[in-house]
Order: C-alpha cells, then structure tokens, then sequence
C-alpha cells in the first residue's frame, strides 16, 4: 500500500497539469508534538519571552506551506517566542536550534513585533546530528512605520530529515524587511513566505542561497503583495543542483489594485551538476494596477567548461574547481551573515557537499 500524500505549496494560479510544478506532493509523517524541545542556545540583548497568549492574526489569503502544518505550528507548538522592539530601539538576538536524538521535534511559533522606528537583527540557524528530524517553523511579524527587521536564516539539518517554515509580514508605512535564507540542508526543505507591503513606501527584500545534493527536495515559494503605495520589493535566488536533487522555485509579484508607482524585481538562477538533477522555475506576475513595474527572470545551466578548464589548468583537481565557482556564485549573500561561525559553517559545508562527503 503507497503511502498517504500530503500537498504542499500550491501554486497561487495553477499552470498546465504536464507541469507537475503547480504543488508538492510527500509523503504524510506521523509527529509526536508532545516531545519537549530544548533551545541550543538563545543570545540577545532584547527581553524575548515566551509567547504567554500572545499573538497576531494571519490573513486568509495566507496559506503557508499548508493548512495542516499552519495549524500545527499556530495551535501545538513546542517552542517559540515573543520579540517585541519598542519604538526607536534597536536590538538583536541570535536562535541556535540544534535537533538530535533526544531533541527530534521542533514545531516552532515565533510572534515579532517591530514598533515604529524600530530595528531587530535576527539570526535563526538550524542543525542536527545524524538522527532523522523534523521542524515546522511558523513566524508571525509586523513591521511599524519606518521600522526595519533584518532576518537571517541558515537551514543545514542532515540529509534525511524534514524542515518545513510559513512566514507571513505585513509592513507599514516606510517599513522595510530583509529576509537572508541559506536553504543546504534536509531531505526535504519546504518554504513558504508571504510579505504583505501594507504601507505605503514599504520595502521587501528576499536573498536566498540553497543547495541540493543526492536525494535532496527542495522546495521555494515566496509571494511578495504589492498594497501600498510607491512600495518596493526585490527577490534574488541562486542555487546549485548536484546528483538526483530537485528544486521548485515559486516565485510571486502581486500588485494590488490601488498599489500604483510601485516596482517588483526577481530572479533565480541555478547551476546544474549533474543531468541528473530537476530544476523548476515558475516566476509569476499578477497585476491589478497599471502604473507599476514588475520584471522576473529564472535561468539555469552548466557551469562553463571554458571556466572549469582554466582553474583546472591552474593545478586544482575538478571537484576544487567546482567548488571554486559555486562559492563564488553565492558567497555575495553568505557573506551577508553577520555571524562569522555561521558563515564559516555554511561555506564548510558547500565544501563537503561537493566533495560528496
């Protein structure tokens, strides 16, 4: 008897059927959300608290990666905090979440809250060692007029376990977010992430580096909502497929009516390793406001064997040179991790998925 499936990441229009990108489709787990969780650590200079009640409203149009694992993250959680910044103050706090043998569960909520003039720096980074995991991250945020809430994730769980996080933003006026995610780890990565630019000149800013090797799944939906006025947003992809690896890129610019003299940038952009490997990308654009700019472009190829000759020509054997010319492609955006222990672990391990270690 095959397994049951679950749905994940629906496309917000579906395409044509032959496709087979409009969803994901894995196979359902059983959770025991009951286990305790255990943070690796938690540095701040902010007054987090546990959530206590504490909470913001989702919108309908918010889906996250799905109604079941929404729920599970909104209604059982167990972990998650509160991060309020109050008005002109600037903080930061850095979660380590590290999942093991006696720490395999994770359903995580997080409630963050930016007041007016405000500014967070938060660094999420997740881990384990060899035992099968499972996470389901759910984060809540609202940003104040004129606030500014810099995120930084990095997802390196091993290679048989399961991450899966929901996002939704709204943004006020002359708000700003800045979402840093580093997607190089699990067996199957399932992101969804929605920023609803409210106000108007409200800012949304994406940069993601992911890396799939041997039977990795990854899989990206970001929607950016165009509502207020002379709002901006910009998404920028890059990523390296290896093996038997796929990765589905659902990338959405949607300008709302009223949205006017607002402009929506993405990109994604892969690079192939194997011709082995699935690489999908669905840049949608949606408009219901005619004096807007919006432009997407996705591409994906081989690295250049020109290139890979010369490197080699220079005395580094072929996987060197591989691993040369990935890094360069995404180090503009690992070096963004403010953290030097991440970023140091994030490019040591591109070096052993390389290596194939």
């Amino acid at each position: 008897m095959s397994a049951m499936k679950e749905t994940y990441n629906v496309l917000p229009r579906i395409s044509f059927r032959w496709v087979k990108a409009n969803q994901l489709e894995l196979d359902s787990l059983e959770v025991d959300t009951s286990v305790p969780y255990a943070y690796g650590a938690i540095k701040t200079t902010l007054d987090v608290e546990d959530l206590k009640g504490r909470d913001l409203d989702m919108p309908e149009h918010f889906k996250g990666v799905n109604g079941n694992m929404l729920a599970l993250a909104d209604k059982n959680s167990n972990a998650g905090l509160y991060m309020e910044v109050e008005e002109n103050m600037s903080a930061s706090v850095v979660l380590t979440h590290r999942l093991h043998a006696k720490n395999p569960v994770l359903v995580e909520k997080n409630v963050i809250v930016l007041k007016k003039g405000s500014k967070l720096d938060l660094v999420m980074d997740y881990s384990s060692d060899d035992t099968a995991t499972f996470s389901d991250i759910l984060n809540k945020i609202e940003v104040g007029e004129g606030a500014e809430l810099n995120i930084i994730k990095v997802q390196r769980l091993n290679s048989i376990s399961r991450h899966l996080e929901s996002r939704f933003s709204k943004v006020a006026e002359k708000g700003k977010v800045n979402f840093i995610s580093v997607e190089i780890g699990g067996k199957e990565a399932v992101v969804n992430y929605m920023t609803d630019l409210s106000g108007d000149e409200s800012e949304g800013y994406v940069k993601n580096v992911y890396l799939g090797f041997g039977e990795r799944i990854l899989d990206l939906s970001h929607h950016m909502n165009h509502i207020g006025k002379k709002t901006v947003s910009d998404m920028m992809f890059k990523g390296a497929l290896k093996d038997n690896s796929k990765k589905v890129f659902r990338g959405t610019l949607d300008f709302k009516r009223g949205s006017t003299h607002s402009q929506g940038n993405e990109e994604e952009f892969t690079i192939l390793l194997s011709p082995k490997v699935k690489s999908f990308a669905i840049p949608l654009l949606l408009c219901k406001e005619d004096d807007v700019i919006g432009n997407h472009a996705a591409s994906a190829g081989q690295i250049d064997e020109d290139k890979l000759f010369y490197i080699m020509s220079r005395g580094f054997s072929e996987d060197e040179a591989k691993k040369m010319i990935v890094e360069s492609y995404i180090r503009p955006i690992v070096d963004l991790i403010p953290v030097e222990e991440i970023r140091e672990l994030v490019l040591e391990a591109v070096d052993r998925e390389i290596r194939g270690e």
